[in-house]
């Protein structure tokens, strides 16, 4: 009888510890779900006292992965104090219940700006979680 315990319990453990595996590694996206061809992205415009933040240079860290990721040529397309965290481009690098991005802002050769971001994403699109962003459309 202690045998036939010990044996449900063993199981009982590796069933719970399955999903907990499933849960963490949640990267599960249906290969041919139907997305839109749009690329999406997140932006952040830093303020001080209501005046944008003009900064010399930036960068953004994932802190899962330890990725740096550096303005693309989506940036000529933004307004000035308008910097991109991240795009659809990145999404494979994030998990779906969200990832946390460092953003470095630099003025004169310093880091003036550090912002934490959390993105997740739905498969299709990054989704923003929480932090600062602009205004998601």
């Amino acid at each position: 009888m202690k045998q036939l315990f010990s044996l449900l319990s063993i199981c009982v453990l590796l069933v719970f510890s399955c999903d907990e595996d499933v849960t963490r590694n949640e990267n599960i996206c249906q290969e041919d779900l139907p997305c839109t061809e749009e690329l999406r992205f997140l932006t952040y415009s830093p303020k001080v006292n209501g005046e944008a933040v003009i900064l010399d240079d930036y960068y953004v860290k994932n802190l899962d992965n330890g990725n740096y990721y550096q303005s693309s040529s989506l940036i000529a397309y933004m307004d000035e104090g308008t910097y991109l965290i991240i795009s659809d481009v990145r999404r494979q690098e994030l998990r779906q219940s969200g990832t946390t991005l460092r953003f470095f802002g630099i003025k004169n050769g310093q880091i003036i700006l550090q912002t934490d971001f959390e993105v997740g994403h739905d498969c299709c699109h990054i989704v923003p979680l929480s932090g600062p962003f602009d205004e998601f459309n």
